[in-house]
């Protein structure tokens, strides 16, 4: 439990660090100050925080049932959810792209649904994607064992 749990903040973080330096760095770059930039980096502080945690709640329900991720290392499981962490704000655009056609009749009947399925989603398929890559690449022994 100890990895899925490392292995999911990793991933939270390494979601969330890049998304608040790029909204600091645009809200500081404009060119008309605002008059209450504090306020809008807090609301976009609330709504980055709330897509990282449904995504990860995703990731960590593709990954909590999987033996195998449980079985990894620490440090490795860390590194590969941390990858993908880093990748998931583009898999939700991706999915943004491709999911008006199936999830706007979702938006205009039950509108909270749908937003926690956006976010959710692409968590669920990262988390299968990391149980893919720790499939395809098996742990290596660091040292063989005495004799």
């Amino acid at each position: 439990m100890k990895t899925v749990l490392l292995a999911s903040l990793s991933f939270a973080a390494l979601m969330v660090v890049p998304a608040l330096l790029l909204t600091g760095t645009a809200l500081l770059a404009q060119g008309a100050r605002r008059p209450s930039a504090a306020d809008d980096f807090l609301l976009a502080t609330y709504l980055v925080v709330v897509a990282t945690f449904l995504s990860t709640v995703g990731f960590m329900t593709a990954t909590v049932f999987s033996a195998r991720w449980r079985g990894l290392g620490v440090w490795r499981a860390v590194v590969i959810a941390g990858a993908l962490g880093l990748i998931a704000p583009v898999v939700t655009l991706f999915g943004a792209g491709l999911g008006p056609v199936l999830m706007l009749p979702l938006f205009r009947s039950a509108p909270r649904v749908a937003t926690i399925l956006f976010y959710l989603v692409p968590g669920l398929v990262l988390g299968v994607a990391a149980l893919l890559i720790a499939r395809v690449r098996p742990v290596r022994p660091s040292r063989l064992p005495p004799e």
